[in-house]
């Protein structure tokens, strides 16, 4: 999965979580690398390979100390991980991301059918579609597999110019 983000939604109230602050410095650490990291994609699940999380985090984190807090944070509560594919889901990702268009919604449902782990697909795509933006791309989808524009597509004040309507 690569990822084509710029930033990542923190909230605020992170730091007062008591499942974050359950955590000791080096679970914080790891949990922020992976809510923040580089491999991150804007539908909360990433394939993370064990040794490049070790080389990203730096010369103190061993794959022994990696793979311990890991499991630290998934049992805390903030991640679900399938150790078969390497995949790990920032869980109440769609809580804190899930606000855009409607072609944002569409490319976050590609990423979503990309997952390789069939239990997080399914449990990634359940909390994508709980929300808004998931509705959004499901009806756009719905609307191209029967050839019509989506209904977020027709209120798009560019479609109303002079220039698109020639």
């Amino acid at each position: 999965m690569s990822n084509t983000r710029n930033f990542t939604m923190v909230a605020p109230g992170l730091h007062s979580s008591r499942r974050y602050l359950g955590l000791d410095d080096s679970g914080r650490s790891l949990f922020l690398y992976l809510l923040t990291g580089p491999h991150q994609t804007s539908c909360g699940c990433s394939q993370i390979r064990p040794g490049y999380a070790c080389a990203d985090l730096g010369p103190h984190w061993p794959l022994e100390k990696y793979q311990r807090y890991l499991s630290t944070v998934e049992e805390a509560g903030l991640i679900i991980t399938d150790a078969d594919t390497n995949e790990i889901y920032v869980e109440r990702w769609f809580k804190h991301n899930s606000k855009g268009s409607w072609k944002y919604a569409k490319a976050i449902r590609a990423q979503v059918d990309k997952i390789e782990s069939e239990m997080l697909r399914e449990k990634v795509d359940a909390d994508f579609m709980g929300t808004e933006l998931g509705e959004a791309a499901e009806a756009a989808g719905s609307a191209e597999r029967a050839g019509l524009s989506s209904a977020a597509n027709t209120q798009s004040r560019l479609l109303n110019t002079r220039i698109m309507q020639r």
